[in-house]
């Protein structure tokens, strides 16, 4: 009786399980994907809106970052990165 119980029981929360993973839990995935994706474009649409705010129109404003490798001493005098070619007459 007691072996007839646990296989009944067994195959009982099995089945649970197989429904919950086939039908409940692609739709709480997708659920929580819209929600994720929503949360980053209003992030980034916040981002844009304080960067509008933050230049002014009309105002230019440059912005380097050497690239790795590329160290620019200010004490040195200005740094021209340029390629040598050979002239062929």
């Amino acid at each position: 009786m007691g072996l007839i119980r646990f296989a009944i029981i067994f195959f009982l929360v099995y089945f649970l399980i197989s429904l919950f993973t086939r039908y409940v839990l692609p739709f709480v995935v997708r659920l929580l994907f819209h929600r994720m994706s929503n949360r980053v474009k209003r992030d980034y649409e916040r981002q844009m809106r304080e960067k509008r705010k933050k230049d002014s129109e009309g105002e230019i404003t440059i912005r380097y970052k050497p690239g790795p490798g590329k160290r620019i001493n200010p004490e040195n005098g200005e740094y021209i990165d340029y390629e040598e070619l050979d002239e062929e007459d």
